[in-house]
């Protein structure tokens, strides 16, 4: 009877999340300020872990995302890791003394994989140390994140980058992708009334991409400022359960490929908007948009929005961007 009711308790009381900090020195030659931190949950607890979803705390969103009920969901279900990687100012950073270098080879890269070596060790989970990471990245950290998936593409199941840009001239524009990283889904996002990152330069990091193959999705919050990822949380995380389906993520394993020549194509019209980017670029709003079967030409009017792994998701996509305004969130 005992056992009955220790066995009900479980299945109705999942183990609680267990967490890690840590913090990784700079080594000589690297940018670094100073030591970088970094904190770690394991939601599955006891569990394998077979990847890790990394956030930056750059952005008003980015905390919620490392602590909400669904992204822990989502990490519990598919066995992954949910690592907070905090600020870690660079020295003589394009943007001022307590900005990041964003180019992954000059210390952060390293960093944030010593950071999983000495989470491996901490936790007693040895995987994490070649676990395979799903990476978010807003602002600055997504024009990091575009520019570490080509730094470590063997790592990468899949990367989000939300309205991505930087200081010249690490933005998204100067990412020069390996052949071996056209094969990392991504998920590129961008605001229509952005002041910051535009929609301007994201679509051209995306399309200059897409066209040569690579399996990436274009979003747009229509008149959506530089702040609100959350409102994407939805479509973000049905595409990711999709995503990881199809990669088959283990640390032991290469990642699987993409066949894209099946699944979902979507396209969209852009309308112009009054509002214009750092750099004076006019940004733009999606006014219709439509989904149809892999191999099929983009309809008249229309430019590609990029590839989705199912009709499901295609159809989360349209009906995201064809909404006339996407909410901007409250901070509590």
């Amino acid at each position: 009877m005992h056992r009955i009711l220790i066995l009900l308790v479980l299945f109705c009381f999942p183990v609680l999340a267990r967490t890690y900090h840590t913090t990784v020195t700079p080594l000589p030659g690297e940018t670094l300020a100073g030591p970088c931190r970094f904190e770690m949950s394991l939601p599955g607890a006891n569990k394998t872990v077979r990847g890790v979803f990394v956030v930056f705390d750059r952005g008003r969103d980015i905390m919620k995302f490392y602590s909400d009920p669904d992204v822990t969901a989502f990490a519990r279900r598919n066995d992954f890791g949910l690592l907070m990687a905090h600020q870690c100012p660079a020295k003589n950073a394009p943007g001022g003394p307590e900005e990041m270098d964003m180019n992954p080879s000059h210390g952060v890269g390293r960093a944030l994989l010593s950071a999983l070596d000495q989470f491996a060790k901490q936790s007693g989970h040895p995987e994490i140390k070649s676990a395979k990471l799903v990476l978010l990245g807003f602002s600055g950290t997504g024009a990091l994140f575009a520019h570490f998936v080509g730094w470590a593409p063997n790592r990468v199941v899949a990367s989000i980058i939300a309205n991505p840009g930087h200081y010249d001239p690490v933005g998204v524009d100067k990412v020069q992708l390996p052949e071996s990283a056209f094969g990392v889904p991504e998920l590129v996002i961008a605001g229509g009334a952005d002041k910051v990152s535009g929609t301007q330069r994201p679509y051209g990091y995306f399309s200059s991409y897409q066209q040569r193959g690579a399996p990436w999705a274009f979003v747009v919050q229509n008149r959506t400022p530089h702040c609100c990822v959350i409102n994407v949380k939805s479509l973000m995380l049905s595409w990711l359960e999709e995503i990881l389906r199809l990669r088959k993520p283990s640390p032991a394993k290469p990642l699987a490929a993409i066949n894209d020549s099946v699944g979902w194509l979507g396209f969209m019209r852009t309308c112009p908007a009054e509002v214009k980017d750092t750099w004076g670029n006019s940004t733009w709003n999606v006014c219709d948009a439509s989904i149809q079967r892999a191999g099929q030409t983009a309809p008249f009017g229309q430019v590609p929005a990029g590839w989705f792994p199912g009709y499901h998701v295609a159809l989360a996509w349209l009906t995201f961007v064809k909404e006339a305004q996407h909410p901007v969130t409250s901070l509590p």
